[in-house]
């Protein structure tokens, strides 16, 4: 290829510069949520473990509100994720999924 037969790039629209400037916020908004996510999520299995170890030494009432504190860290971390991703805080499914670790611990030390 001679330097003649090379062709410059044709330069972008304002609408395509817009465009890959919005991809971009949404690609780096995700990729914050991740690893929003995945800092905190140590923090409700973290309480929900600690619960177990409570429980094994006969601090049952301990347990119990270790795992409740769970909890409040997952609506935490639902809330964070969804505030990050810009989007609604009313999602039921996604409710479900933040409560559900906090919810089996429960479940798990009551029936002991």
């Amino acid at each position: 290829m001679t330097e003649s037969t090379k062709s410059a790039p044709a330069p972008k629209t304002r609408e395509q510069r817009e465009a890959e400037l919005r991809a971009l916020r949404v690609v780096q908004r995700r990729v914050a949520a991740i690893g929003f996510f995945a800092i905190t999520v140590h923090g409700i299995f973290g309480c929900i473990g600690l619960g177990f170890v409570l429980d094994n030494q006969g601090r049952h009432g301990d347990a119990i509100a270790i795992t409740l504190m769970s909890g409040v860290i997952a609506a935490l971390t639902y809330a964070g994720v969804r505030v990050i991703l810009q989007r609604s805080l009313w999602s039921p499914v996604w409710m479900v999924v933040a409560a559900l670790p906090t919810v089996v611990g429960l479940v798990w030390l009551l029936q002991r």
